[in-house]
């Protein structure tokens, strides 16, 4: 241990101070600027155009020894006072040579770019060939395979390049790499060799890409292909159950091809890029990546267990759809800067959500649409760290900030009110005019609604405006004025938005009354602050309004105490299911905002499971219940309550025949048990003593429910650990678990050294572990020995940002935050940003998204 500390001490002063001894050396350049600024991007895109990569890797079987290369760039240059300029993130040493148009150059390499004075150039076609050995933080190289991931700015962390979306390239692809290695990238093998023991494959010259979206896989992989509706379709792998890939093969091709064939019609464009082909990769950082020709996923989101879940199964669907949408919406036409890198995550998503209808006849789709975007949505929108859905962007080094809940969840919704307003026809035709105008190219969303704008008589710029260029979302509520036989007069219904009280917010508006046991129905269009239904004029005053029934609406809808009465005690007696989710939204943002009793929803919780037959309900409402257990009961009040949640939960779990639903109740049931004759029972359970009938568990299953236990009986953490380590037979897992059993280890000094070495970025190579590192660390059950390390944690955000892939520090934040409810842990994140009053506004944002449950919880339990 000793020791450890001591080589970790050396870590730290290797990598925190001496790149301030060597930045002094370059101090004094003042025109330098780290990243790409949107100026440099400017210039550039002025003077730079037909660029062309021929690029070979030569990757060694050797972990230790270095990745190298060669390319030549071939572009045409316009002239310009200005130096040309190459992006470099790597150290000095990295760059071996360097020559224009086969001349020797001089050049500066400084502060990640290399600068080539303009005069060694010519007006017209221009070539640099560099030798090279690439940086290896976007290679995610292992000991036996590896796989890129650039997005957004990140090429050049590998290889020099014009690292900006709308300097689109061609690329010519070599890769020298171990004779038993398989590829992958965006073009198609052409040819294959062995030469002096190692494998050379050529690929064929892409179609115009953007740097984020240039791919390669390799290593040992297993290949399957298929051919379906005439394309031929390559699937890399290293799943070493076989039984796992022959249950789930068919649906991935079948999702795929299912997914193309959709996007063909719907655009009029036949698939842009020749070839198709995904690569399933164990640690990959998140669900997927929209590579052309080389999409990567992680393989635990493709491969699912036979007890996965409804909800898996869609996800499954939704992210093979939406990687594909990004064929045409991202990659044939891309962004051209990463300000509206949300344009091509909305339409993927909003495409996915219609791709994968036919294959789920039987899911209301209306109902997954609402659980699936508006809770993420909300989430940030009542924060005080929200931002727009087009935020500014100065420097791509920041492009990394821009992902959230905002771009995935509350875009789509916005699109959607954009489609209603007007007509699919309109919206149809307007993206195929959009996709045929700018393929290939790059297109901002002021060209888009240009476009859209003449398809309707509405002029849509001021809604656009508003949804897209402005933050938050309105309060909503409502007043009723009564006759003087106190029946309804009039119903007044009001928008507010607390951050400007100028905003106006249009939308249309599904209101639902009911008085004397009938439901009437009303529409409203907001276009202002506020609306009056005179239509209600001599109806019995209502017991309820919901101003949002049909789910489309968006915003906080304030509940008055007659809807605050039904929705918890008869929300079960609804039929409309579209309907029951509006309710649950509604009870759950009052709570959040204290005018509903985490109490009082707790109990309609229990009796809602009991009668629910949804499932897609049923999995949000299993969510609502464990973060209100963990977050909004003090550990007394679980206790008070744990029996009872159990014994449903368990139940519920034995009268189901459905395996799906099954396995849905017994993990909730894993989740939130914390008595001991549950947690014995999980126990025998695992064992394999005690097993379940009707629920198939998988190896995985084991692996949760050993990591669950390993931190609710701690007396046996050793024993569990040592013995499902011994279990897992894939090497990919096996190493995850490895890597974990520190963060779940009851002892507190190991706790703390395995924390301490996340602060060296070789330890956070494989993020996707060290997210579920972090929040084993912080399990709520722990909170009072792990709170010490959100200060750190906080205090790491900008180099891990800086290091890490997009999602990797929002990611942290959750996993760090999740489950805390005291003062001071809130206390902890206000006074950091008390102190750090000059922090990056984004990540402000981000501290302030995942603190926003945590200041809520400690609020709601200080009055309540």
């Amino acid at each position: 241990m000793y020791k450890n500390l001591l080589f970790l001490k050396f870590q730290l002063f290797t990598l925190l101070v001496l790149p301030y001894l060597i930045f002094s050396c370059t101090a004094g350049r003042k025109d330098i600027v780290p990243g790409v600024s949107l100026e440099l991007s400017r210039q550039r895109y002025a003077s730079i155009s037909e660029i062309q990569y021929n690029i070979r890797f030569s990757i060694p079987s050797q972990f230790s020894e270095p990745v190298t290369g060669h390319e030549t760039i071939h572009f045409v240059w316009k002239k310009s006072d200005n130096p040309v300029v190459l992006d470099f993130n790597v150290s000095i040493g990295y760059l071996q040579d360097l020559t224009v148009n086969e001349n020797p150059v001089e050049y500066d390499f400084y502060d990640e770019h290399i600068r080539i004075d303009y005069s060694y150039f010519n007006e017209g076609s221009n070539t640099i060939s560099i030798t090279f050995r690439a940086g290896e933080s976007s290679l995610n190289r292992n000991k036996d395979f590896l796989y890129t991931l650039f997005v957004p700015d990140r090429a050049s962390t590998a290889f020099p390049c014009f690292d900006q979306p709308n300097l689109k390239a061609k690329y010519l692809l070599t890769l020298i790499i171990p004779d038993d290695w398989k590829a992958i990238a965006n073009g198609r093998a052409v040819s294959e060799h062995n030469a002096a023991g190692q494998k050379v494959i050529g690929f064929a010259e892409t179609k115009p890409i953007s740097t984020y979206l240039f791919a390669f896989t390799a290593g040992k992989f297993k290949t399957v292909e298929r051919t379906l509706n005439g394309r031929i379709m390559t699937m890399l792998h290293r799943e070493t159950d076989s039984t796992k890939v022959a249950d789930n093969i068919d649906k991935i091709f079948e999702l795929h091809a299912h997914s193309i064939q959709w996007l063909e019609d719907y655009t009029g464009i036949l698939y842009p890029f020749g070839k198709f082909g995904f690569a399933l990769i164990p640690s990959f950082q998140y669900g997927g990546m929209e590579h052309p020709g080389a999409i990567t996923y992680k393989a635990s989101s493709l491969f699912l267990d036979p007890s996965a879940t409804q909800n898996q199964l869609l996800r499954r669907a939704s992210l093979i759809a939406h990687e594909t949408a990004h064929m045409w919406f991202g990659n044939l036409v891309t962004m051209d800067w990463f300000n509206d890198v949300w344009m091509k995550e909305v339409f993927a998503n909003f495409m996915a959500a219609k791709i994968i209808n036919p294959f789920f006849p039987e899911i209301n789709h209306d109902l997954r649409f609402l659980l699936a975007h508006y809770p993420a949505a909300y989430a940030v929108d009542r924060s005080k760290g929200t931002h727009p859905v087009q935020q500014q962007l100065e420097n791509l080094k920041d492009a990394g900030t821009l992902y959230g809940a905002i771009i995935y969840q509350k875009a789509p919704i916005v699109i959607r009110k954009l489609e209603r307003r007007i007509g699919k026809e309109s919206m149809q035709e307007g993206l195929q005019q959009y996709l045929t105008t700018y393929s290939y190219k790059n297109a901002t969303w002021d060209d888009l609604i240009f476009i859209l704008n003449n398809k309707t008589k509405d002029d849509i710029h001021v809604w656009s405006n508003q949804w897209i260029k402005e933050k938050g979302m309105p309060k909503v509520f409502g007043i009723i004025r009564t006759n003087n036989d106190t029946t309804i007069k009039v119903l007044s219904i009001y928008q507010r938005d607390n951050a400007r009280e100028k905003n106006i917010w249009p939308q249309q508006l599904s209101i639902k009354m009911r008085a004397n046991d009938s439901l009437y129905h009303f529409a409203v269009d907001f276009n202002g602050k506020g609306a009056q239904i005179k239509e209600v004029n001599g109806l019995p005053e209502p017991d309820f309004i919901v101003f949002n029934a049909e789910g489309y609406g968006y915003g906080y809808f304030i509940l008055g105490p007659g809807s605050k009465r039904a929705w918890l005690s008869q929300i079960n007696d609804f039929e409309d299911p579209v309907f029951r989710g509006v309710g649950w939204l509604n009870l759950w943002e009052n709570m959040l905002n204290n005018r509903v009793k985490p109490e009082d929803v707790l109990q309609t919780i229990i009796v809602s499971l009991d009668k629910e037959k949804e499932p897609l309900i049923i999995q949000h409402v299993l969510g609502y219940l464990n973060t209100l257990f963990w977050m909004f009961m003090t550990p007394e009040q679980r206790m008070k309550k744990a029996t009872e949640i159990e014994t449903l939960l368990w139940t519920k779990m034995e009268e189901t025949d459905n395996p799906r639903l099954k396995a849905m109740w017994f993990r909730s049931y894993l989740s939130l048990a914390i008595t001991k004759p549950a947690i014995e029972s999980l126990y025998h359970i695992w064992q394999g003593e005690q097993p379940i009938t009707g629920l198939q568990l998988s190896e995985r299953d084991f692996t949760d429910m050993a990591m669950q236990l390993a931190i609710k009986d701690p007396d046996k953490n050793d024993k569990i650990l040592d013995r499902q380590l011994e279990r897992i037979s894939d090497p990919d897992r096996k190493e995850r678990m490895i890597f974990l059993m520190p963060s779940l280890s009851a002892d507190q000094e190991i706790r703390d050294v395995f924390f301490e070495s996340l602060r060296i970025e070789n330890n956070r190579q494989h993020e996707s572990w060290v997210q579920d590192a972090i929040g084993y660390l912080h399990h709520p059950l722990r909170a009072g020995s792990s709170e010490k390390y959100i200060l750190p944690t906080l205090d790491m955000l900008e180099e891990l940002q800086r290091t890490g892939d997009i999602f990797f520090p929002k990611s942290v934040l959750d996993n760090t935050l999740y489950g805390y409810q005291t003062d001071s842990a809130a206390n902890i994140v206000r006074q950091f940003l008390y102190r750090n009053n000059h922090y990056p506004v984004k990540l402000k944002n981000k501290i302030l998204q995942s603190a926003d449950l945590l200041f809520r919880a400690e609020k709601i339990l200080s009055v309540n």
